[in-house]
């Protein structure tokens, strides 16, 4: 370990022990149990030393070093080492604090003082920062400007240790202000006198000033670095502060999800019938045997893709960020995993498997390619996890005759260990996670305990990024210098995929180097026949305005639909036609119009929909028909662009964004078997209120411009994010609240934690919604019936138990809420007539008059709930 010589603060030396201090008391068979705080503080180190040895950070540590403070003297790094060490053991002196120890801990060894004040943190920040002050104020010129910094922002982060990241300035202000008082009640055992240094000459708030405005103007970008080191540290001190805490109240924490033998990994992927054909191919290209594509060129499409991204990753291992840009259906999964095993195979140090997805249907799907790229083999599938808001806690088994790190899959309270099953799902500890891009964000942005805790975590691991395109593009900027800055410095390995992927190294700092391809020319994928030619393109519905498109698109499905029917040409096809709409109101509105005149017209099709209101079960229940039968029409909204894996015969979309036309594409002819798939695009509702803030939402950059349907159809995507580039770019440097650099300026090297969340926020939280419980009877993903009335009555009665664990009650209330997510819908905020209400979520009885068709409407909702509210 790299802190193995570094000189530990002397408790016994620098404190009054003569009378006992706590850190934690519990309760055991009535009798109270106390941990005294020197045994705390000595165990918050040995789990930093445990977790240290598990992620190998040695190298990140070397990483934030060769950053932040490389050009300083031999002295001032050992210096500025032991600041970092010794932040993470000090973090609790502050609890000698008498009215702590009385208060909090019932220690009856001590008085409390006037103040009352029984805070711990902002004292163990002041008695950390006195400490180091005298020492660093010997050094002088950059040593002493780098190390004053350091020890300030380590104090920083000391005293949010029980909360969260934020009020940088106030904290500045309070510091200058107490340091130098001439003597601090709620520090009475600590035997060093605070401002040994003469006031006139060190005023904390204005000599960091000084300091801050130095290291602005040197390098104005360093700031992210600095922000990520601030997040590190405090994320292993509120971790392993967490770890020692969870060993004196339950048990030692062992097991911290790792990838310990990638050699099973690699073995069960090699076994499985995929790789095995792709070494059967790779071998017939150099040897006399038979080539397992002949007559399958879709899929020697794929495995040409696979050899070429796994060359492409050979040729550039010392990069830390990668591009894969794939069409759709060309085995982006399967690529993508032979791409995080060889990363793996390549550096020792690297653990663990992140895949980020902007969606959950996404996650579900990729579970299960997964499953079957590892071959099923359960001790791999035991530790892949899916980490979102609608799957419960992974179980943890609690009787002792188990193999480390083994997962429960059964509901077995005997066999539950509550508390590991919680750590579990706090610190990922799981060796390969599927999760979203909020949860992934949280991570790299958020501001409380619960959100950084994985932090460290994410250290030496793989990440995949999957549809990028989807985040909010005016956040790519920002999103790809922090992913750079994140990369190198906790040595991550991340590859960014995607059908339709933007370059957003053009959006990097010229300093920054470039992010590879894997696939040197994807055009070759995207022109050849079997991608290219798989869909057709008609844009002749774009010709009639709102008034009458709809007519016309409603006459255009129904002669399709006939001549598919009828025309030998498509005696392959199922005649299964998607429709594609913006929002909901208008899909539902297309649904029940479809369906009234098929009924009147005597066709013989089965109408569907789906929209993002339709639970998981409802989901599954149209997809398996999809898949399974023909002659059928799925009017939908964006929610079937990704994730959903159909394979339709013909497409009607509402033009949106450019990437999302590609995305749609995708569903259709998806097997590329078929001959004569076409889609046609109208004109119908606008997407601007959908996108508010999208440089892609602009006319020109839409397919309403023929420029565009060329593009589209030529697969030139390059050429189109170019343009969206450039704007963003453009964006970037104006002279308004948008300037990166007054982004920069202003809110990173101000330290405003939250402030930086806001702003990476990948989702607009003021969109005024709220969260209804609908009550009914109906069928769960698995089959089972679930009574939703009797489901809220328990979920109430769980949520006012008070004799469970904290730990237990939080795996089981994450069991509720995967249930609950099957009656749960979203609606716009208005007053409404509800049965019963907790915290934001609201209880009402389903009523078929807002599910007509089945499907449930919000308008109609909101006139039958308003109606009834006002009689």
């Amino acid at each position: 370990m790299i802190f193995d010589h570094i000189p530990l603060f002397d408790f016994n030396h620098y404190f009054d022990t003569s009378k006992p201090f706590y850190a934690h008391l519990k309760t055991n068979e009535d009798t109270l149990n106390y941990e005294t705080l020197e045994a705390h503080l000595g165990l918050t180190l040995d789990y930093l030393e445990k977790l240290w040895e598990a992620k190998k950070l040695d190298n990140v540590f070397e990483n934030f070093e060769r950053s932040l403070v490389d050009n300083l003297s031999a002295s001032a790094i050992l210096l500025w080492r032991e600041l970092f060490y010794n932040a993470i053991y000090t973090h609790d002196l502050g609890k000698t604090n008498p009215n702590f120890q009385v208060q909090k801990m019932s220690n009856e060894n001590h008085e409390k003082t006037m103040s009352n004040n029984s805070n711990h943190s902002f004292f163990s920040a002041l008695i950390y920062c006195n400490h180091y002050l005298e020492k660093i104020m010997n050094f002088d010129g950059e040593d002493q400007e780098r190390l004053f910094f350091s020890l300030v922002f380590n104090s920083f982060i000391i005293s949010k240790h029980h909360g969260y990241l934020g009020g940088f300035q106030d904290f500045l202000s309070k510091l200058s202000s107490e340091l130098f008082s001439s003597e601090n009640e709620h520090c009475v055992y600590y035997r060093e006198l605070f401002g040994q240094i003469p006031q006139s000459n060190t005023d904390i708030g204005d000599y960091f000033e000084v300091v801050l405005q130095d290291l602005k103007n040197k390098a104005l970008w360093k700031s992210i670095s600095w922000i990520i080191y601030g997040r590190f540290l405090y994320g292993l001190l509120v971790s392993c502060d967490f770890y020692a805490t969870s060993d004196f109240m339950n048990k030692p924490v062992e097991n911290f999800g790792v990838i310990d033998d990638i050699k099973k990994y690699r073995a069960a992927f090699n076994s499985t019938p995929i790789y095995e054909t792709i070494q059967h191919y790779q071998q017939s290209k150099f040897e006399k045997c038979d080539d397992p594509f002949i007559g399958n060129e879709i899929n020697r499409l794929r495995c040409e893709l696979f050899l070429e991204a796994e060359e492409g990753l050979t040729h550039n291992s010392e990069e830390l960020i990668f591009f894969l840009e794939a069409p759709t259906g060309s085995g982006k999964t399967n690529t993508s995993i032979n791409l995080a095993l060889k990363l793996l195979e390549a550096d020792s140090r690297l653990s663990k498997i992140t895949y980020v997805f902007p969606f959950n249907t996404l996650v579900e799907q990729t579970r299960e390619s997964l499953e079957a790229a590892f071959n099923y083999d359960r001790s791999i599938l035991e530790g892949i996890t899916v980490v979102n808001g609608v799957t419960a806690i992974k179980k943890v088994k609690a009787n002792s005759d188990l193999a480390e790190g083994e997962w429960d899959i059964n509901d077995n309270k005997d066999r539950v260990d509550y508390e590991q099953s919680l750590l579990g799902r706090q610190f990922l500890h799981y060796p390969l996670i599927l999760t979203t891009h909020v949860n992934f964000f949280n991570t790299l942005f958020g501001t409380n305990r619960e959100e950084v805790f994985p932090l460290a975590h994410l250290a030496n691991s793989v990440i995949i990024l999957d549809e990028i395109q989807s985040y909010r593009n005016d956040l790519w900027k920002e999103i790809i210098l922090f992913l750079q800055d994140y990369a190198k410095l906790l040595n991550m390995r991340i590859i960014i995929m995607s059908a339709t992927l933007p370059d957003l190294g053009k959006l990097s700092l010229e300093t920054t180097p470039r992010i590879p391809s894997l696939i040197k020319d994807s055009s070759v994928f995207y022109q050849h026949p079997l991608f290219k030619n798989r869909v057709n393109l008609d844009f002749s519905l774009l010709d009639y305005d709102k008034e009458s498109v709809l007519e016309k698109l409603l006459e255009k499905i129904i002669a399709t639909s006939l001549e598919l029917a009828n025309n030998p040409e498509y005696s392959g096809f199922k005649n299964k036609l998607l429709v594609e709409f913006i929002f909901k109101t208008t899909t539902l509105e297309f649904f029940e119009l479809l369906q009234k005149t098929m009924n009147e017209r005597g066709m013989d099709r089965q109408v569907l929909c789906i929209t993002g209101d339709d639970n998981k079960a409802e989901r599954k229940r149209i997809i398996d028909k999809i898949k399974s039968g023909e002659n059928l029409i799925l009017v939908a909204t964006q929610v079937i662009e990704a994730g959903v894996d159909i394979d339709m015969d013909m497409g009607f979309k509402d033009v949106s964004l450019f990437d999302a036309e590609e995305q749609f594409l995708g569903r259709i002819n998806r097997s590329c078997k078929k001959k004569g798939s076409k889609v046609f695009f109208f004109n119908y509702n606008n997407a601007d209120r959908l996108y508010p803030n999208d440089f892609r939402k602009q006319e020109k950059l839409t397919i309403k411009n023929e420029e565009m349907q060329k593009i589209l159809i030529a697969k030139d995507f390059s050429t189109y994010y170019d343009v969206v580039l450039s704007e963003i770019n453009t964006a970037k440097e104006a002279n308004n609240e948008a300037n990166i650099e007054k982004f920069a300026r202003e809110t990173l090297w101000n330290f405003d934690y939250p402030e930086i969340q806001k702003h990476m926020q990948l989702i607009d939280e003021n969109n005024r919604e709220v969260s209804v419980f609908i009550y009914q009877v109906l069928e769960d993903f698995d089959g089972n019936m679930i009574d939703g009335y009797e489901l809220w009555s328990d979920y109430k009665t769980l949520l006012e138990v008070t004799t469970l664990n904290y730990a237990e009650k939080r795996v089981r209330l994450s069991e509720f809420s995967e249930k609950m997510s099957y009656f749960i819908y979203q609606i716009p905020k208005f007053q409404f007539e509800h049965e019963g209400q907790i915290g934001e979520l609201f209880l009402c009885r389903r009523d078929d008059s807002f599910f007509p068709n089945g499907k449930f409407d919000r308008k109609a909702f909101e006139k039958v709930k308003s109606d009834k509210l006002f009689l």
